[in-house]
């Protein structure tokens, strides 16, 4: 319950109690001839709570990609500030044709 909370959006928890509940299934069972290494990954990224998800410098350093992983070599970045992801603040203010063409501008 801690992770249903802790969604901002009021309309996504709304949405979210539509759903019916479905007891999760292991990776290792959908896939069982994976490498380990390659499942604990997986289930990392797909953590449902973002604050618990594994970040990308820790993903960088996970056993699985150690092959790949050279640090200097590899760009980071500053967060984005939490407030960019807050769209139920702006939904009311953008209207159809203005967002059609900030996503028009963000592919182009």
């Amino acid at each position: 319950m801690e992770d249903f909370y802790g969604i901002k959006s009021r309309r996504a928890r709304d949405y979210i109690r539509t759903l019916a509940f479905k007891r999760r299934i292991p990776f290792s069972s959908m896939f069982p001839d994976a490498n380990p290494l390659a499942l604990d990954l997986l289930e990392k990224f797909l953590t449902f709570n973002p604050a618990k998800r594994i970040t990308v410098e820790e993903a960088l350093r996970h056993p699985y990609l150690e092959p790949y992983h050279d640090p200097e070599d590899e760009p980071s970045m500053n967060p984005i500030p939490e407030s960019f992801f807050d769209f139920d603040k702006h939904k009311d203010s953008l209207s159809k044709e203005h967002l059609k063409e900030l996503i028009y501008q963000e592919v182009t």
